[in-house]
């Protein structure tokens, strides 16, 4: 069961007064899909392979905020199926219900307060979660961001013609473990062309059919590999395209064991 786009008249009643941070969602799903987008000062693009069906525990969601702010999600529910799913459809609601925290750390700490209290009250107890969300300010070039216990990003320098992990220390515990717990955030300023590429742990934990694991350190350079091989300038679906084919080659084929999703952001210059 995909999550629906939210179009932004039905948010457009909202007073600003209400909505401090203004953000409308362009886009959120949890079913298999590849969308380019335009988000303030960034282009973004999004490739997801639920495994075994057409929606799955990883949840991606963009945000076109005022003053020029764009904000991204990307969530991963423990499991795949319809279980996920549904746990990916609450967490949807939640983003929409704190979407008008700004600070990417006390937007996680929130989630996790209302997440975990539900879980407690449910009977059929909601399941671990792990998040990563940034936030863009278009007019200075800034990427504030946080983790809960998600892979950390990795970040292209244009001018340096390299990956890099961002964010150490900012692990955190997942959504739904304890309530109370204090999330972190960092920034990083990003140039014209520079990107971010953000997934789901089943990008970096998928195996060979030897049982081999693909490892962050792999998935980086099988990044850097896909982008070298295609023509400048580079298109971001294209290089979604060349990454999911990577994965899909180191499988040998075979089908994803785990919900993969690819979230790629590249400023504009």
């Amino acid at each position: 069961m995909g999550i629906k786009k939210i179009e932004a008249e039905n948010l457009a009643c909202t007073t600003s007064a209400a909505r401090p941070f203004g953000c409308v969602e362009l886009w959120a799903g949890n079913e298999r899909a590849h969308r380019s987008l335009e988000l303030p000062g960034l282009e973004a693009d999004v490739i997801a392979i639920p495994s075994g069906g057409e929606s799955g525990g990883d949840l991606s969601a963009l945000f076109s905020c005022r003053d020029n702010f764009a904000r991204v999600v990307l969530a991963d529910c423990v499991g795949h199926g319809y279980v996920a799913s549904e746990v990916a459809r609450h967490v949807h609601h939640l983003l929409h219900k704190h979407q008008d925290i700004r600070n990417t750390a006390t937007l996680l700490s929130a989630l996790n307060d209302e997440f975990t209290l539900d879980s407690e009250e449910s009977k059929g107890a909601l399941r671990l979660t792990t998040v990563v969300t940034g936030t863009f300010d278009g007019a200075t070039g800034e990427f504030n961001f946080a983790y809960a216990a998600h892979p950390r990003m990795l970040l292209w320098r244009a001018r340096e013609g390299k990956f890099l992990a961002i964010g150490e220390g900012l692990e955190n515990l997942p959504i739904g473990f304890v309530t109370g717990e204090m999330y972190n955030e960092q920034s990083v300023r990003l140039h014209p062309g520079d990107m971010i590429l953000a997934f789901s742990d089943g990008a970096t934990e998928v195996q060979s059919p030897r049982g081999e694991q693909l490892t962050p350190r792999g998935f980086l350079q099988l990044a850097e590999s896909a982008l070298a091989r295609l023509p400048q300038p580079v298109r971001l679906p294209d290089f979604s395209a060349a990454l999911l084919e990577g994965l899909k080659s180191f499988r040998r084929g075979a089908e994803f064991e785990d919900d993969v999703t690819l979230l790629t952001l590249r400023r504009s210059g």
